[in-house]
């Protein structure tokens, strides 16, 4: 994509992050608010990916954690595809991203001592944990 391109993209992405921010603000104890957008640790996403059905945001949530997850999968799938690289992740074909997703999410629940690491590392670290490459 041109240059050009990313640059309406980022624009938009702005504007409708700084026309929503203040509904992002979630009431005390719901888990989620625009701070946690900045996924500083894994506990962030959970939070973001966890959102109530019924919250304000939860399109724009589940939206952005969707995303993620999917940047971190074809970052995978970049770093694995030349033939001399080996994965180190093996999930089966038919595995969707909302199975990896909860995966990931189970994973952090049950080992908080990972919700202080990075997003991409935990999501990593609970999937390689749940299908890793036995060759």
């Amino acid at each position: 994509m041109q240059g050009k391109g990313w640059v309406g993209i980022l624009g938009l992405v702005l504007t409708l992050g700084l026309l929503s921010s203040a509904s992002l603000r979630a009431a005390p104890g719901d888990g989620y608010s625009i701070e946690d957008l900045g996924l500083d640790t894994a506990s962030d996403l959970v939070d973001v990916c966890t959102i109530e059905a019924g919250h304000n945001d939860y399109e724009v949530a589940i939206a952005f954690c969707y995303g993620f997850f999917e940047g971190a999968a074809n970052y995978d799938d970049s770093l694995v595809g030349p033939k001399w690289h080996r994965g180190i992740l093996c999930e089966p074909p038919e595995v969707t991203r909302g199975q990896a997703l909860s995966v990931f999410i189970q994973y952090i629940n049950a080992n908080p001592q990972y919700g202080s690491e990075s997003p991409v590392d935990a999501i990593f670290r609970a999937l390689v944990d749940k299908w890793p490459c036995t060759d």
